[in-house]
């Protein structure tokens, strides 16, 4: 069965310990987004701050595409789960799964997956990416928008190379017993593959 193409960025699958994850507790770290930062960013986005010395403040992550060059003058520093803002135009706190890029008095704050361990889910654009790319570093691709309907990410994976600077590795593909599951697919394009943190703020520059 063809997978159907149908990106939703980084989804935790679980973590290389074995455990269950709890979205709120395990790995989730609260960060700040500048006010003034008018670029969306979305549930299961990767985030990264430009300029940790001078700012600190998380950004959508940008693609280098191909050449991973990105990740050698910024810092991955993990997934976007959400957000709590005070809102100017309702006058009160509000707690959104994803960074609207407007109507916040004051800092963001930001809450990210940064666990060195955690697992994620993500859909291959082309490929397929199969059993014989697991242990490939990936970078996801150019198109970063999200749905601003339901908050979710549109990210998705690549590329896939030897190259260290790249943010993800493939550790495992996703299959499906019997067939028929969107992604589930290895032979086909777009499927689905698990991925680990590779070129992040508390694992860098791993490689293979």
């Amino acid at each position: 069965m063809a997978n159907t193409y149908s990106p939703f960025g980084f989804v935790q699958w679980g973590t290389t310990n074995g455990a269950t994850p709890n979205f709120m507790q395990d790995g989730t770290t609260p960060w700040k987004i500048s006010a003034g930062n008018s670029t969306s960013i979305f549930f299961g986005d990767l985030v990264m701050v430009s300029a940790p010395t001078t700012s600190g403040y998380l950004t959508q992550y940008a693609s280098a595409a191909t050449s991973g060059a990105n990740a050698t003058t910024t810092s991955l520093v993990g997934v976007f789960y959400g957000c709590r803002y005070y809102s100017t135009g309702q006058r009160k706190t509000v707690w959104n799964n994803f960074w609207p890029g407007t109507d916040a008095t004051g800092d963001v704050e930001a809450f990210v997956c940064t666990d060195p361990n955690a697992i994620f889910m993500v859909q291959v654009s082309g490929g397929p990416f199969n059993f014989t790319s697991i242990g490939a570093n990936v970078e996801i691709g150019a198109t970063t928008s999200g749905n601003t309907v339901t908050g979710l990410s549109g990210m998705f994976v690549a590329s896939a190379g030897t190259l260290s600077t790249f943010p993800m590795k493939i550790i495992n593909v996703l299959s499906a017993n019997p067939p028929g599951i969107n992604g589930r697919d290895p032979t086909s394009a777009n499927n689905y593959v698990l991925v680990k943190f590779n070129n992040q703020i508390m694992n860098a520059n791993v490689g293979i």
